[in-house]
């Protein structure tokens, strides 16, 4: 019974944020599926990681940004924001500690059905093992010793993440369990998802604690020491679902979305990023665990139909300038302040590639320094899909000719006077005109007052 009110009560906070979101699917976006692949899930993101956040190319997006029910997928944001305060406050995952209460149990464990690592009350463990622990078995003692050791509470721990999912630009997001069990303030999307996990990386310490199939745990006080196994089975080499460039994944399963999953993998010197939610239990064949099918199928055509290419030279010239006060040259070449290098599909022709050219400026005034910005281009594929943006700037110094930047100023400044000089002399026009007027009409009633006084009268 009480499965089923806590299933109710999701799917109802997953409609309410539907509607909340437009509750409707965003543009197509990407490249479109090859007719062999099938992604069975309601939402997906498949993204190339670069060097830096701000490079990485979304190669695929499905309802990215419909909230849904993340399950135990949400553990990425409990390590995300643990790593940010354990930062924060200085603290050593080796050495600091943190220990399983009957406080604990009986308020955030007992009832919920959850996986343990069955942490014994006043078991102590260093807060390396808790993170590894809490990720790679999805335990839900483990986790709400974590977050009690990083932040006092775990309603504390909860507020935090929440904090931090904003800074992250994740605003479709919401967590209030630790264990990832469906609540109506539960929720995230897909592309959201993969904000956290680019988070996550900014960590050295991340891929350590996300990565092993399995950790053999020694309790710092209290407990025995014990090996415990990740249920995931895309890093189970005993599992079908197993492969082999994953580096780190986390799975989970919601009563009314499904099963979801978030993974990187590595080949080849490519790194790419797969999110899936929304994954019913089988498809019409009847094959199930369709959320291990649905990321992998993604990364296998990533590593399969993508390349790395220069798709921009650095010295490839994109537009001119008029320029003046120059006495050598009358226009100045644009360029690309750098390079751009990005993941494409396979065999893409240059001609499919889309420049649109920016320009701030439209006349420039010598003296020019190389290298200085007048514009940018961005580069788009599929009509819309963005896949580069780089400054243009000025290809060469151009020096000033002082003759003609005199003249200039000469002329410029008797620019600035010609308006005042033309004003005086109409209105000075007009006076005179005015004073002749006058001078006519009063010269006029003169000689009609002088007729009038010399005229003979006649007698009566």
């Amino acid at each position: 019974m009480k499965k089923r009110i806590t299933a109710l009560f999701a799917a109802m906070a997953v409609a309410m944020c539907l509607l909340l979101s437009g509750g409707t699917a965003v543009a197509a976006e990407g490249y479109p599926l090859p007719a062999d692949i099938t992604v069975h899930a309601e939402s997906a993101i498949l993204v190339s990681l670069a060097n830096e956040p701000s490079s990485d190319m979304v190669l695929y997006a499905k309802n990215a940004d419909e909230v849904r029910a993340p399950g135990a997928m949400m553990r990425y944001m409990v390590l995300a924001y643990a790593l940010h305060r354990m930062e924060e406050k200085g603290l050593n995952a080796e050495t600091d500690t943190g220990t399983y209460s009957i406080a604990l149990f009986n308020e955030y464990v007992a009832g919920t059905g959850v996986t343990t690592a069955g942490m014994a009350y006043g078991e102590t463990w260093t807060l390396h093992d808790l993170l590894t622990v809490s990720f790679i078995h999805n335990a839900s003692d483990a986790v709400v010793v974590l977050a009690e050791a990083v932040d006092g509470d775990v309603r504390t721990f909860i507020d935090g993440m929440n904090t931090l999912a904003l800074e992250l630009g994740c605003t479709n997001s919401h967590f209030h369990w630790l264990s990832g069990l469906d609540s109506l303030s539960q929720y995230t999307t897909a592309r959201d998802m993969y904000r956290i996990v680019r988070y996550c990386q900014s960590f050295s310490l991340f891929e350590d604690l996300a990565s092993p199939a399995q950790v053999t745990v020694t309790p710092v006080k209290g407990g025995t020491k014990r090996t415990i196994t990740t249920n995931n089975h895309l890093v189970m080499t005993s599992s079908t679902f197993y492969y082999e460039p994953l580096v780190y994944s986390r799975t989970g399963l919601s009563d009314t979305d499904g099963r979801t999953c978030a993974a990187v993998a590595q080949q080849g010197g490519y790194e790419y990023l797969v999110v899936v939610m929304g994954c019913p239990e089988q498809n019409d064949k009847g094959e199930k665990m369709l959320h291990y099918r649905d990321t992998t199928n993604l990364f296998k055509w990533a590593f399969k139909d993508f390349e790395y290419k220069t798709v921009l030279g650095k010295n490839e010239i994109l537009a001119s300038l008029k320029v003046d006060q120059s006495w050598d040259v009358d226009r100045v070449n644009l360029i690309p302040e750098k390079e751009i290098a990005t993941v494409v599909k396979k065999g893409m022709d240059e001609n499919q590639i889309i420049q649109t050219v920016t320009l701030t400026e439209e006349t420039l005034t010598a003296p020019i320094k190389k290298g200085s910005v007048y514009g940018k281009v961005e580069l788009f594929v599929n009509t819309d899909q963005k896949i580069g943006e780089v400054a243009l700037v000025a290809a060469e110094d151009i020096s000033r000719s002082e003759l003609m930047h005199t003249w200039d100023g000469f002329w410029g400044g008797v620019s600035k006077v010609v308006p005042y000089v033309l004003i005086a002399a109409g209105a000075l026009v007009v006076l005179v005109i005015l004073y002749v007027v006058i001078a006519i009409t009063h010269n006029r009633r003169r000689r009609k007052q002088k007729y009038a006084d010399f005229r003979p009268r006649r007698r009566k």
